[in-house]
């Protein structure tokens, strides 16, 4: 008896001459035995670029529209990114395969906060330059030739992923063309009385010198004293302390005891407020109490505001840096103290700490509370401390004047469109987040202090102690108007603050077409079909897109939005810098030593990029997670990876083992296409008139298959596309089927090799169709050489211009009731695995299968040769309970109500360990039942 080894081309080939002595090995010996990732994966992106297959095509069908989420030109893509290039990137080659036209748009965002800092902490590092040495223009310049650098390093990522994107398409936010339409997206704000600017409570970064925006501040929590290092300072400063502090009532002996986290802001308080219904402090309610280190007399207010869970139920009011606190001086008209000023330090107001940086100021602050004896005790406190993501600063919250959006009416505008589901948001647990985020809206602060980013189009003049603001397109038509009004001496100035990098990003679904133009590509291409990116910007973009889309455009910017969740590490913590555990997925895809991790990151360290601690804590990370250093996966593995995850959960934890199995699964298939083309090359393909049976049930699952797939994608479900795909290819094609065809093509049946060439090559040319959009090197390089020898195979340049398989098309081979006979003849063949696992085959056990019942009997025979090949036993046999006599030195048991299995093996010791195993088994299922 000849065995045919799977992975073993010679012995394939040995045993297709010996039978059939037509097999010509030069098809076989052109196929590598593996697929060599590296090279296919150059090869086939120049390919699909030189065919033009990313740009739009005017077909009939409706146009699928999208938008990359535009990468931040800060530096490297990382794993998040991957996921959503990847994602939409298996949208756009699933609906171009099924006839679609796909606009699928590319293009980088200038970031600018957050390339401003990494920017100088590179001249800093690299050449020992402040920004403030050189100023705006040479900085400007800088950032400029550090944009062209990460542009193309980000562009390069892209492609090897896979992203099919429209290259001819690709935009900047800081491009001409944008801040055009940048500009005119303020010009009609303020036509329309949404913009306004106001003095008013802002994230402030002291580090940045900066109003920064609610996603720009990562808020930490801490449930006791706690030190942290803090940006500018040599010592470490002290946070989770709660200070209680007496304010003594005027004319009488007793006092108000105040707690606060806060006592560097004291020079601030105008006013103790309590609760009004706190019975504690009614009595106190319009009395004065005396502030010792302002040295005057404040009010004690009653508001609502007020919590009397916190601290003493008593609380100082400091306006100029709490939020709460100066709601409650809003209401009661209360004077407001700036204590802190743009650099962090304390100001006049301070006294004697004048200059002193905030937290140094803190230290001293309490030595004086200490010696004028008003300080009543210091304890741990819970607390959460507003961090600023890029410096990691404490943010302050500052009083500044700066340009507000007007946003409420916008806002119900886009609530109202999810509400009549005119917008989906996928998945739907979103909605309720969604109505609370914009039925709470507060008005969006837009200016921001700093250099790099898009020039607000306002002037002012300054006429006698009175300022106007001009907002115009040009600085030309700002002038005539101030001179028209004020005569032709008036001096004009350019506010020198720029627009917050979320304003340029919510007008891109229609700027990237051309808005405010009336373009051919505005008319056809907007609104886009779907908005894909990470849910935790779906409030700092995808509901701003909205509002302004609604706004500016009268039209909603997209008709769905996909939000993905978090992307995590193996053990469910989010990958950051300051746990250490990043990976890059080109660190993936090409494989890396930990050797080169480590030099990887001393380079971004010697950049600038990262600080010693960070480093450290990299190091540290990778050698305990990659002592080996990362295997080369390539980016069909990492594409899988990432799809098999359910991408609407809230967290999604990344495993690079996973890749590892994936890149397995897919040398699975090319393995499998070997030993198709071994067995059926120079076979005539031709649908058979007679089927075998399992030729018959492995076309009704593939069927099954592509129905599953196409369901799934169309409800955004990839992880059940794969798990389809693995379901079908990898279990019961390769596991079963394929090895059942090894027995079906050793016997001399004609039919039989007609139905079995038939199935598998039309499940292998199918399913490499199917598998396209997801693993899009291996399936197109697989497709191409089998085309060159196997003529079912259409010969295209690419499987980019295939049609993707519609469940229509295949429901001819659906057979459900065939499905679940099969099923149960699966079941059988993983019982006889089980029990014959740790029988050695060089004993060439027997297996004999006795059915009850007569059709069951033709039927098990016509499937015999899927039971020989799953099972890995080669003397199966079927027979009638009524005819069977049981064999001597065989152990048999009852498997189901009507099927005995009996085992024979010429080895009493292997027979005895067989028969306690099945009378253990026996057992332990009887409990069970």
């Amino acid at each position: 008896m000849t065995i045919i080894r799977f992975n073993n081309s010679r012995r394939f080939v040995c045993y297709y001459k010996h039978c059939h002595n037509q097999f010509s090995t030069q098809s076989l010996s052109d196929f590598p035995k593996s697929c060599n990732v590296k090279e296919i994966e150059n090869e086939w992106y120049e390919i699909w670029e030189r065919n033009n297959y990313f740009s739009v095509k005017n077909v009939e069908k409706t146009a699928m529209k999208m938008l990359l989420p535009p990468p931040n030109i800060t530096g490297a893509l990382h794993l998040g990114h991957a996921m959503t290039v990847i994602i939409q990137d298996v949208l756009a080659r699933w609906y171009r395969m099924k006839g679609h036209p796909v606009v699928w748009i590319p293009g980088f965002d200038h970031a600018g906060i957050a390339t401003q800092m990494i920017v100088e902490k590179h001249l800093l590092k690299t050449k020992g330059v402040k920004r403030s040495d050189i100023g705006p223009e040479e900085f400007v310049s800088f950032v400029s030739q550090w944009k062209n650098e990460k542009e193309n390093m980000i562009r390069s990522q892209l492609k090897a992923l896979g992203a099919s994107l429209d290259w001819s398409r690709e935009y900047f936010t800081m491009s001409e063309t944008h801040n055009h339409a940048v500009t005119e997206a303020f010009v009609m704000l303020n036509d329309r009385n949404l913009l306004y600017r106001k003095n008013d409570l802002i994230n402030w970064s002291p580090t940045m010198r900066s109003a920064i925006s609610d996603i720009e501040v990562e808020r930490v929590y801490i449930n006791k004293k706690t030190k942290l290092q803090i940006p500018g300072y040599e010592r470490t400063v002290t946070f989770g302390e709660l200070v209680h502090v007496a304010y003594p009532v005027k004319g009488s002996e007793q006092e108000i005891v105040v707690a606060t986290t806060r006592p560097e802001t004291l020079f601030g308080d105008v006013a103790i407020a309590v609760h009004p219904e706190d019975e504690r402090y009614a009595q106190y309610i319009g009395k004065q109490v005396w502030h010792t280190l302002r040295e005057t007399y404040i009010p004690v207010v009653s508001d609502a505001l007020v919590d009397r869970q916190f601290g003493t139920g008593a609380v100082k009011v400091t306006p100029a840096h709490d939020p709460l606190d100066y709601a409650i001086a809003m209401n009661h008209q209360l004077d407001i103290i700036d204590v802190i000023d743009e650099q962090g330090n304390i100001t006049t107001a301070g006294k004697e700490f004048k200059d002193l940086p905030r937290f140094i100021a803190r230290r001293k602050v309490l030595n004086e509370l200490t010696n004028r004896g008003v300080l009543r005790g210091i304890s741990d406190h819970e607390m959460c401390i507003p961090l600023c993501s890029r410096s990691h600063d404490v943010v302050e919250y500052l009083l500044k004047e700066q340009w507000f959006i007007r946003c409420k009416d916008m806002a119900q505008r886009a609530a109202e469109t999810v509400r009549q589901n005119r917008l989906v948001l996928v998945p739907p647990i979103h909605e309720q987040v969604w109505y609370d985020y914009l039925d709470n809206i507060r008005d969006w602060c837009i200016s921001r202090q700093i250099w790099w980013g898009h020039s607000i189009p306002a002037y002012y003049v300054s006429v006698g102690d009175k300022t106007e603001w001009i907002v115009s397109r040009t600085e030309a038509d700002a002038k005539i108007i101030a001179e028209n009004k004020y005569g032709s001496n008036v001096e004009l100035h350019r506010d020198p603050d720029v627009l917050d990098t979320w304003f340029s990003s919510a007008i891109l679904p229609f700027a990237v077409m051309g808005w405010p133009k009336e373009t051919e590509d505005l008319k056809k291409y907007y609104p886009l079909t779907l908005m894909e990116t990470g849910s935790d910007i779906l409030f700092f973009w995808v509901a701003r897109m909205v509002m302004l889309g609604l706004e500016l455009t009268n039209r909603l910017p997209f008709n769905e939005v996909l939000l993905h969740g978090l992307l995590c590490d193996a053990y469910g913590k989010k990958m950051s810098k300051t746990l250490g555990n990043i990976v890059s997925p080109e660190n993936i895809i090409n494989g890396i030593t930990l050797d080169d991790l480590g030099a990887q990151l001393k380079e971004n360290f010697n950049a600038g990029l990262m600080n010693e601690a960070i480093l450290k804590r990299m190091l540290l990370a990778n050698k305990k997670i990659f002592p080996n250093g990362i295997p080369e996966c390539g980016a069909d593995a990492l594409r899988m990876t990432l799809c098999s995850h359910n991408i609407k959960n809230s967290h999604i934890n990344f495993d690079i083992m996973e890749c590892q199995t994936n890149k397995f699964f897919l040398n699975k298939i090319w393995q499998a296409s070997r030993y198709i083309l071994l067995m059926t090359h120079g076979k005539v393909y031709k649908k058979p008139n007679s089927m075998t049976v399992i030729d018959q049930w492995i076309l009704s699952r593939l069927s099954l298959m592509i129905d599953l797939v196409n369901q799934s994608l169309t409800q955004r479900d990839f992880h059940k596309a794969i798990a389809a795909m693995k379901q079908f290819f990898y279990y019961e094609f390769c596991d079963f089927y394929l090895e059942a065809t090894k027995w079906g093509f050793k016997s001399e049946i004609p039919d039989v090799h007609m139905s079995h060439t038939y199935s598998l090559r039309t499940c292998l040319e199918t399913f490499l169709r199917v598998t396209a959009p997801v693993i899009p090197y291996l399936s197109d390089d697989l497709y191409k050489r089998l085309s060159n020898i196997l003529p079912e195979f259409v010969s295209i340049p690419s499987l980019m211009e295939a049609q993707y398989p519609e469940p229509e098309q295949f429901t001819e081979w659906r057979d459900d009731p065939l499905d679940e006979r099969i099923n149960e003849v699966l079941k059988l063949i993983l019982e006889i695995r089980s029990v014959t696992a740790n029988i050695s085959k060089k004993l060439n056990p027997e297996v004999h299968i006795i059915i009850d019942k007569s059709e069951d009997l033709v039927f098990y025979n016509n499937v015999i040769n899927l039971i020989k090949g799953g099972s890995k036993i080669f003397n199966v046999s079927i027979f009638s309970e009524a005819n069977y006599a049981e064999k001597k030195d065989s152990v048999s048991y009852s498997y189901s109500p009507n099927c005995v299995i009996a085992i024979i093996i010429e080895n009493p010791s292997v027979l005895e360990e067989l028969e306690k195993k099945i009378s253990d088994k026996t057992i332990a299922q009887k409990n069970q039942n």
